[in-house]
């Protein structure tokens, strides 16, 4: 039971499972920036840096390399406190063209 069908070749069922997971991370991505907008307006930097750096980890995962790094980079903003604004912008501009 739940087992892999016989004959089925693990490496598409991976890929077709990566490309599912990506498609969702796109649908979410509009979500992720009104979160996003959300802690940075109540300047939670706590909040702030948690989102980037999933999104950081999330980006790089699913193909979007410039997520992650503006995500990183935000995070660090984040955390060391320095004006996330730059940062922020950038991702915030690459979420929205991922969204669409």
């Amino acid at each position: 039971a739940g087992g892999a069908c016989p004959g089925a070749d693990p490496m598409n069922a991976l890929t077709d499972k990566m490309a599912e997971l990506s498609a969702r991370f796109a649908q979410r991505a509009g979500a992720e920036r009104a979160a996003l907008a959300a802690d940075l307006a109540a300047g939670n930097r706590a909040d702030v840096q948690f989102r980037a750096h999933k999104l950081a980890g999330l980006g790089a995962m699913f193909g979007h390399p410039a997520i992650g790094e503006a995500a990183l980079a935000l995070e660090a903003a984040a955390e060391h406190g320095r004006d996330m604004a730059p940062a922020a912008a950038r991702l915030d501009a690459l979420l929205a063209d991922l969204a669409g």
